[in-house]
This record gives C-alpha cells, sequence and structure tokens, in this order.
C-alpha cells in the first residue's frame, strides 16, 4: 500500500476488516461505529439497445448538470474511491474531488496519484477509508462512496449496501457497464428502495430527453 503523503490527515493503520460493510466495528469509544459502502453511477443504454452504459474511453459520454450535482451532494464530506481510469478522467481541474477522501486503486504500486492517496486492492481501500485522520479532517466516514470504473463496481458489489443510480433516457456509444442490477432485483438479492420522478434538464445535453434517480438497495 502506497501513501500520498500530500492529502489531508494521517491514517493510523489499523488491521483491517474490508469486505464487512455497514458492520459495527470496537473503536474502544462508548459506541460502536458503522461503515455503509454505497455505489454511484448514471447510466444510459448503447447503440444495441443495452442497458447499464456508463463510460466511453475512460469517461462519460454525456454531460449532465443535474446529475453532476446529485454526485456532489451525496458525495461531498465523505470518503471516495475509484479506479486509476475514472480518476484520470476526472482531469487535473476537477482532481482531487474537493472535501473528499479521493482514493485510488491501481494495481501499479509505483502510481502517482497528486491529493490522493493509491492502494493497490479494494481491500486496502475500504480499510484505508474507514481509518479516521489525526487530525480529524472533518469527513463523515460512516459512508464510503465507490465512484466507478466498471472493474471496481463488480468487485465492490458484494461489499455494498446501496446503489445510486442516474438513469439516462439517452442511447450513447460504450465500452464499459455498470452491474446488472435489474437482474440482481429480479433475483430477489437486490430490491428498489426509492424511484424518482422522470425529469427534463434545465439546458437542452447532448442527447439527453429525461433522467431520474434510483436508489437500490441489498436485501441479502
Amino acid at each position: 500500500m502506497e501513501h500520498d503523503s500530500s492529502r489531508s490527515g494521517y491514517h493510523e493503520p489499523e488491521p483491517g476488516s474490508a469486505g464487512l460493510s455497514a458492520t459495527e466495528e470496537d473503536w474502544g469509544d462508548d459506541y460502536p461505529k458503522t461503515f455503509s459502502v454505497n455505489l454511484i453511477w448514471a447510466e444510459a443504454r448503447d447503440k444495441e439497445g443495452r442497458a447499464g452504459a456508463i463510460g466511453l474511453n475512460g469517461g462519460m459520454p454525456w454531460h449532465c448538470a443535474e446529475d453532476m450535482k446529485h454526485f456532489k451532494e451525496l458525495t461531498v464530506s465523505h470518503p471516495v474511491i475509484m479506479g486509476r481510469k475514472t480518476w484520470e478522467s476526472l482531469g487535473g481541474k476537477y482532481r482531487p474531488l474537493p472535501n473528499r477522501d479521493n482514493i485510488v486503486v491501481s494495481h501499479d504500486p509505483m502510481y502517482r496519484a497528486p491529493g490522493a492517496t493509491v492502494v493497490t486492492s479494494l481491500d486496502d481501500a475500504l480499510d484505508m477509508a474507514r481509518q479516521e485522520a489525526i487530525p480529524d479532517d472533518g469527513l463523515d466516514r460512516s459512508e464510503i462512496w465507490i465512484i466507478g470504473g466498471a472493474q471496481l463496481f463488480a468487485k465492490a458489489l458484494p461489499f455494498a449496501d446501496k446503489a445510486y443510480v442516474t438513469d439516462l433516457a439517452a442511447t450513447v456509444d460504450a465500452d464499459s457497464y455498470a452491474p446488472d442490477m435489474a437482474s440482481l432485483v429480479e433475483a430477489g438479492m437486490w430490491r428498489e428502495a426509492e424511484v424518482g420522478e422522470w425529469h427534463t434538464p434545465a439546458k437542452e445535453e447532448s442527447g439527453i430527453d429525461s433522467y431520474r434517480f434510483r436508489i437500490l438497495a441489498k436485501t441479502k
């Protein structure tokens, strides 16, 4: 595991329990602390009609201001975990994501992500996200957000408690896809906890007719 000294706060390493989402841990306080792991993405359909399209060439094949606002409101003041390609897709102007603990997963132990912590596995990322910073950086680590990309979503799915999905009524070119949540809901392993109304973007977006927000929760 590699740490970037430019990130705010220092995490005292502890034996981890990665993968135990929403699990109580004994921190020696008067009360146990719990953690939840949330997935978040926006998805459309590809040109062949396949659902769950989330990316093209390492980036998003659309821009939806309402979705970006929603993403910020949910993830700000929390740890966010992402893969290398997602980190790079943010561009130098937007990374690290402000007021969030940015953790990047890369198989390359020598990879550098200025302003973020680089680790080599999802387990290490979850352990890192749970550790309180010294001195206190004011972040709420009771919620940990996995923000992409497709490979990391697939790896994090067994650990996740909820998935926050923005459905986009759009058809796009795509080469990466979100987990097949519809099949998991059909199998009874996940359920739709909240389904919002469809809305039209305030500005005419590139091919986006409407959008809605959904929350899916794991049942078992």
